[in-house]
């Protein structure tokens, strides 16, 4: 026994250092560890976007960071962070204070044994703020597409947070992400700098009521929330990210960091749980990442609030002829004239107010309305409907059978055969988003189309592969007219394709028009005048000039049905220097859905040049995903 004690005695030195030297290995290793978890991650934006580009933290304000190379090492971050959070706060301010400033950071890394050696401080208006949020759950808030606006062309969208006992959603606060431009920047400026991160993208925190007044009224855009399931935990991480990211910038992309990308690269640092950002490295359409929240199985309660526009639309099938002229001589005329009310019954009498009110409402809030007399008259006849005892004249609006984000998928592939004048073709097509007017409409904008970056390659019969076109930019927005407005229906076409009058050489073209839209039940008739301009030197030969310029009329016809879609199109241009190039194209296309991810369509065109004539016949089958 004594010579176990010696033996034991000996060897004790050792063995305590051999669990000392480890001991430090492991701090080491654990915060190299937590250097790489997903949430540390999440917390400084460290994601990537595209395929070349570098891991690294989205977030392009050197002030956001500790440490001098946080943006490129979160291990160095960390270490600053833990560093100031473990040494006294000096400065003036406590406001400015580490604890104070990264209230999200603070919190994660105590709840990973972190905070051992962390000085608690008081931040009072951290405090003040984050008990006026007062956030007891998160709601995601999707405004439709409005094609008027290049950002939000897709539709848009931004986080409520709901406030604690608050029933009335207007009052809670609302969390957005936006480009930080400049307002005298015109729409051509805004697209290009939106598209090449010309313009610091920021988080900001806004009353709910402004974000509703802003697409419900000025913009005419139906509103779809979804409740999101997040414990009261994660709501509270959730604004304290907020705090920590309300006066940083994180540059603007149109396409992939944008609003939809930004808010759930919030809500993934909000939740440990969460990584829905991985799936959209590319690019992010806002109906895609409501979708992809709702395959993560995140989305409780869906509520939908229906436009102005919308529900003036509404009311307006309820309204004979005469209570609508009756509306426009109450809300048109600069002096209210009440006389007419008296040729109406009661209940009559309620509906004319109560939409001449909504359509007067939603004149006034319009930027663009001139007619200043509207603010004090939509306050006087609401109060003169008031008046009335029925409170209720008119149905609810009906809610859309297909949410905005239940429509079609906006990747699409279509697989092509045809002919055109005598020979074959095969093609293939890739758009990769979003709709056109022949698919399926449900979720989508009813004569709206959009699409960007698309193209298709092609292999005429005997002929090696060749490009087909190019479109890098396409809208129609053709809004039908109603009692009481025409809003302008308009096209702009901006691509590379090919010419026969040239003998298929490739064009650069840039086409355009404006004009109406009458809808007759599933029926919309449009008459459009058109402008197109063509460049390519192969031209000089035809017309003594590399250019063609051409104006011309075209008539229109889309039937939407619930499986099947027909469009007839027929249209005239006339060359404007010479009269040499116009042209006649007539087209007739047939849409059948056979599944929501699969379409097929068939198509004759014929185009007349002079004397020539080309005759195409093809069908298609499409696939969305």
């Amino acid at each position: 026994m004594p010579f176990l004690i010696f033996f034991v005695s000996l060897l004790l030195p050792f063995s305590v250092l051999a669990f000392a030297v480890p001991s430090e290995q492991k701090d080491d290793a654990y915060i190299s560890e937590l250097a790489q978890h997903s949430s540390w991650l999440d917390l400084l934006h460290y994601h990537q976007i595209g395929i070349i580009s570098p891991y690294e933290s989205q977030v392009d304000d050197d002030s956001f960071f500790l440490s001098a190379t946080g943006k490129t090492d979160p291990l160095a971050e960390l270490q600053a962070t833990l560093t100031a959070f473990s040494t006294p706060f000096t400065g003036e301010d406590i406001n400015t204070a580490p604890q104070c400033t990264y209230p999200a950071r603070f919190n994660w890394l105590k709840g990973q044994q972190m905070g051992k050696d962390f000085i608690e401080v008081d931040c009072p208006e951290f405090q003040d703020w984050y008990n006026t949020i007062d956030g007891e759950s998160i709601h995601l808030v999707f405004p439709a597409a409005y094609l008027n606006s290049p950002s939000s062309m897709y539709g848009h969208t931004l986080l409520r947070v709901k406030k604690k006992g608050n029933d009335a959603p207007l009052l809670d606060y609302a969390v957005n992400y936006a480009a930080n431009h400049d307002p005298e920047d015109n729409q051509l400026v805004f697209s290009y700098k939106g598209l090449t991160g010309g313009y610091p993208g920021v988080i900001s925190i806004t009353p709910f009521h402004q974000k509703v007044k802003e697409y419900n009224f000025l913009e005419n855009r139906d509103i779809w929330e979804y409740k999101l399931d997040f414990s009261q935990e994660e709501v509270n991480q959730f604004v304290r990210h907020v705090w920590e990211m309300r006066n940083t910038y994180i540059e603007y992309y149109f396409f992939s960091e944008n609003c939809s990308y930004q808010l759930l690269a919030m809500l993934d640092a909000s939740s440990d749980k969460l990584n829905t950002t991985k799936d959209f490295s590319l690019w992010a359409i806002p109906a895609d990442t409501v979708r992809a929240l709702k395959e993560a199985d995140l989305i409780q309660d869906i509520s939908y609030r229906p436009s102005i526009a919308n529900q003036v639309q509404h009311m307006l099938k309820s309204l004979s002829d005469e209570q609508i002229t009756q509306v426009k001589t109450l809300v048109d005329q600069e002096e209210l004239l009440l006389d007419g009310l008296d040729n109406f019954n009661t209940e009559e009498q309620a509906q004319i107010l109560e939409v001449a009110y909504q359509y007067s409402r939603y004149l006034s809030a319009k930027k663009k309305s001139t007619r200043s007399y509207l603010n004090t008259r939509s306050m006087k006849l609401l109060s003169l409907r008031s008046k009335y005892a029925q409170s209720t004249v008119f149905t609810d609006t009906p809610v859309p059978e297909i949410r905005d984000d239940e429509g079609h998928k906006t990747q699409r592939l279509a697989f092509t055969i045809g002919e055109t004048g005598d020979k074959a073709f095969t093609q293939l097509e890739y758009r990769p988003s979003y709709h056109d007017l022949l698919d399926a409409k449900g979720g989508y904008l009813e004569g709206a189309e959009l699409s960007m970056f698309s193209g298709s390659v092609s292999i005429m019969e005997e002929e090696n592969i060749r490009i087909e076109d190019i479109s890098l930019i396409n809208i129609r927005s053709l809004s039908p007219a109603n009692a009481l407005s025409t809003p302008k229906s308009w096209q702009v076409n901006l691509s590379f394709v090919r010419d026969s009058a040239i003998d298929d050489a490739m064009v650069f073209r840039l086409k355009g028009g404006a004009g109406i839209t009458e809808q007759v039940g599933n029926h919309l008739f449009s008459a459009l005048l058109n402008g197109r301009a063509s460049l390519n030197s192969d031209y000089q030969d035809l017309y003594d000039r590399s250019y063609k310029l051409q104006v011309g009329p075209q008539l229109q016809w889309l039937y939407s049905g619930d499986t099947h879609r027909i469009m007839a199109s027929y249209q005239y241009l006339d060359d404007v220097n010479e009269h040499k190039a116009n042209e006649h194209i007539t087209e007739l296309e047939w849409a059948y859905l056979l599944h929501p991810d699969w379409q097929v369509r068939t198509k004759v065109a014929q185009e007349k040049r002079d004397s020539r004539e080309e005759n195409t016949v093809q069908i298609s089958l499409l696939h969305y995903f």
